[in-house]
């Protein structure tokens, strides 16, 4: 017996009828279960969020500067003279964005619909839930955007990037990446970071980074075309755990971003749930309303290594 394909394409709410009894002139239709897919998503740059902002609306960071030294003065001349020299390098930001997310849950449609193990009050849940998800991604969304920015002119002042750039590694000569020079590339950076230096910030302060505070972004497409377990030395890891300190975007391109965690900036101000009866129409309005704060300190060490080639 040969197979029939009965396979019918996916309908939409729009244009689906159910099957419905006869005998009652079509007055009852039937669904059986409802399968809820929540949409997952995750902030791969979460690591760089700092604690809550309870009051007021301007962060100030600071740094304490390096005392250079001075020519000995045999004769002592100037020893009672005060010493003008600004102590703390400072920077502000007050740059704060407000959000709102909303959905609506329809109660008297909602309970039409008969679950496997869901009440309507937990299908609910699950569409409200969507709220902190969509925040969630917008976040990542946002300090993607923000290195992008950060390594542009203007950033920093009408002529100056906050992320200095290298020059970038040429490709091979059949178009691919040099994974060997960007390895090596990104090793010196770390290394880098971790003496006192000038190099690595705008201001050319004398700062220096903790292992620790250094993370790599890059795309996972440039991941997957490194031998990345050759960092693992660097940071003095378990190759395992390099993983920790490489974190993956969906960016596609060949930038790769070495960043002392402090340099990049990601406050909340607000972060309230509220919601709203609307007792005629039998409907809630739920609102997710959000204040966040995204900036790139010049203040500590960032890098970005850019490559050229396919990959």
């Amino acid at each position: 017996m040969p197979i029939t394909n009965n396979f019918q394409p996916a309908q939409t709410g729009a244009s689906y009828v159910p099957n419905t009894y006869a005998p009652y002139d079509d007055m009852i239709g039937k669904i059986a279960f409802q399968i809820i897919r929540e949409v997952e998503t995750k902030n791969p740059l979460a690591v760089f969020d700092k604690m809550p902002v309870n009051n007021g609306d301007t962060i100030e960071q600071a740094v304490v500067k390096l005392v250079d030294a001075n020519a000995y003065d045999p004769t002592g001349a100037n020893a009672l003279t005060r010493d003008t020299a600004v102590k703390v390098a400072v920077r502000y930001f007050n740059n704060w964005e407000r959000h709102n997310y909303k959905t609506t849950i329809d109660y008297s449609e909602i309970r039409k619909v008969l679950t496997t193990g869901l009440g309507a009050e937990e299908v609910a849940d699950k569409i409200v839930s969507a709220l902190s998800k969509s925040r969630i991604h917008d976040k990542f969304t946002s300090l993607k955007s923000l290195l992008a920015w950060g390594r542009t002119a203007g950033s920093y002042d009408p002529s100056t990037a906050v992320i200095q750039s290298s020059t970038t590694i040429p490709a091979l000569s059949g178009g691919g990446i040099n994974a060997k020079a960007i390895i090596k590339a990104i090793k010196n950076t770390i290394k880098g970071f971790t003496f006192v230096s000038t190099d690595y910030n705008v201001p050319a302060l004398k700062q220096s980074s903790d292992v620790d505070d250094i993370y790599i972004v890059m795309s996972y497409k440039m991941k997957t075309a490194l031998d990345v377990d050759e960092l693992a030395g660097v940071f003095n890891l378990e190759k395992d755990k390099i993983d920790a300190k490489i974190i993956e975007i969906d960016a596609d391109d060949n930038y790769i971003y070495v960043l002392d965690e402090r340099a990049i900036l990601d406050f909340t101000r607000l972060y309230e749930m509220v919601n709203q009866l609307n007792a005629d129409g039998l409907f809630w309005n739920y609102f997710l309303h959000v204040s966040d704060l995204f900036a790139i300190s010049p203040l500590f060490n960032t890098y970005c290594i850019v490559t050229a080639g396919t990959l």
